[in-house]
C-alpha cells in the first residue's frame, strides 16, 4: 500500500509541476493578446460614439433647417412641409438618444481598457520601464477623461435643445397657419443661437475624440 500511496504522491506533485509553466504564462499571454483585443474594442467603441454624435447632430441640423424654412420662408405646401418636417424629427430624437447611449458605452469600454492595460504593466519586470508604462497610462487616461467629458456635455446638451425645437414644431402642428408661423419668428431666432453654440462644441469635442482613437490606432500599427 505504501508504495501505492507514494505513486500516486508522485503523480499529483507531477501534474502540478506540469501546471506551473501554463500558470506562468498567462500573465505573457494576456500581453500578447488580450491588451490587444481590449485596446481594438476600446478604439470600435470610441469610433461608434463620434460616428453616432456626428450623426445626431447632423439630422438634429437638418431638423432645424426643415423648421427654419417652413417658419422663415412662403410655403406652397405647409401640412406637406409640416409632414417631411416630423419625420425629421423623429429620426432628430432616435438619433440623440443613440448618442447619449453610445457615450455610456464607451465609458465602459474605457473602463475595461484601462484595467486591463494596468494589469499587463504589472508584468513588466524592469522598474523604469514599469514607471515609464505607468506614467504613459496615467496621461492617455486623463486625454480620454477630456474626451469623454466633452462628448457627453455635447450628448447631454443636445437633449434639452431637441425638446426646445420639439415644442416649437408642436406649436406649429396646433396651428399650422402663417400667423402662427410669423408669432415663432423671435423664438426660432433665440434657439438658432443656441444651435450654434451647440453645434460649434459638438464639432470640437469629435475632433478631440477623433485625435485621441487615431492615436491609439497608430499605436497598435
Amino acid at each position: 500500500m505504501g508504495g501505492v500511496i507514494n505513486y500516486a504522491a508522485v503523480l499529483v506533485v507531477s501534474g502540478l509541476l506540469l501546471q506551473a509553466p501554463a500558470a506562468q504564462q498567462q500573465p505573457e499571454e494576456r500581453g500578447r493578446t488580450q491588451g490587444l483585443k481590449e485596446t481594438d474594442e476600446f478604439v470600435k467603441a470610441g469610433n461608434r460614439t463620434t460616428s453616432a454624435v456626428t450623426d445626431a447632430k447632423q439630422q438634429t441640423q437638418k431638423t432645424l433647417d426643415a423648421y427654419n424654412a417652413l417658419v422663415t420662408q412662403p410655403s406652397k405646401n405647409m401640412k406637406g412641409d409640416y409632414k417631411k418636417l416630423m419625420k425629421s424629427m423623429d429620426g432628430m430624437n432616435d438619433r440623440v438618444a443613440d448618442a447619449r447611449k453610445k457615450v455610456d458605452e464607451m465609458q465602459q469600454a474605457g473602463a475595461t481598457y484601462f484595467a486591463g492595460r494596468a494589469e499587463t504593466i504589472k508584468g513588466i519586470q524592469d522598474a523604469s520601464l514599469q514607471t515609464r508604462a505607468r506614467d504613459r497610462l496615467a496621461d492617455s487616461q486623463k486625454q480620454f477623461e477630456g474626451v469623454l467629458k466633452s462628448l457627453k456635455e455635447a450628448a447631454d446638451a443636445m437633449e434639452p435643445f431637441r425638446k426646445q425645437l420639439a415644442d416649437q414644431i408642436t406649436y406649429l402642428g396646433s396651428d399650422l397657419t402663417p400667423s402662427a408661423m410669423t408669432s415663432l419668428k423671435p423664438n426660432a431666432d433665440k434657439l438658432n443661437t443656441t444651435a450654434a453654440e451647440l453645434f460649434g462644441k459638438t464639432d470640437t469635442a469629435i475632433s478631440h475624440a477623433n485625435a485621441y482613437f487615431d492615436g491609439l490606432k497608430s499605436a497598435q500599427s
